[in-house]
């Protein structure tokens, strides 16, 4: 008799152990495929992509988890991801920059003067390509003038000197390109100073407001 009252309270217990966790489990609350709200002990996996709750044993709603986002959505977190990494990476840059301004320069008249000596040097080359130019120019103009007098003269121009007008052109349109490009870095390198400029002045004024504030008396 004792061997059954032990075994009967051995499964009285193992009842209310496992009516407490029943009780105590989680509840899901979705809507199936007939848009009916359904409320149960399990979540079944076909449900889940599109979002559900999950109630205490109160039905208190304790946690939401959202649909399962689109590809649209995802590619739309995607491309606010790279605009964050961009935006990030353009205040690193200007950081940078802003630092080197700083230690490089003391005035804009400092920017000015360099970017002044930057012009020099790029007007120079400029001015060598274009002399370069001149003297091929003549050296053209002579052979081709060369040809035109054999042609008076019904005569054959030579394969030399059909070479050699063909090389001077050549060399003449390379100068011309490369003068061009000398051109594009000189707007270039003036607009890089102007920005340097712009943004020293701004620099400067934030130096000089925390200057006069640390050198403000504290009130008391």
């Amino acid at each position: 008799m004792a061997w059954h009252r032990s075994c009967g309270a051995v499964a009285l217990l193992t009842l209310l152990l496992w009516t407490s966790n029943t009780l105590s489990a989680e509840l899901y609350r979705y809507q199936n495929d007939a848009g009916v709200t359904v409320v149960d002990w399990a979540m079944p996996a076909a449900y889940v992509s599109n979002g559900y709750e999950i109630l205490n044993e109160s039905g208190q709603v304790v946690s939401v988890v959202p649909p399962a986002k689109t590809a649209t959505e995802l590619e739309q977190d995607a491309a606010a991801a790279r605009s964050r990494a961009a935006d990030t990476a353009a205040e690193a840059a200007q950081l940078e920059r802003d630092t080197f301004l700083l230690r490089r320069y003391s005035t804009v008249q400092d920017i000015e003067a360099a970017r002044d000596r930057s012009l020099r040097e790029l007007d120079i080359r400029i001015a060598i390509l274009s002399s370069q130019r001149e003297t091929l120019s003549q050296q053209l103009a002579r052979h081709e003038d060369a040809l035109a007098a054999r042609a008076q003269l019904d005569e054959e121009a030579t394969q030399y000197g059909q070479d050699t007008v063909a090389a001077l052109k050549a060399e003449i349109q390379s100068l011309d390109d490369a003068s061009k490009g000398r051109q594009q870095q000189v707007a270039a390198v003036a607009e890089a100073y102007g920005r340097d400029i712009a943004r020293f002045s701004q620099l400067e004024e934030v130096v000089l407001l925390r200057r006069q504030m640390g050198a403000a008396p504290a009130t008391r």
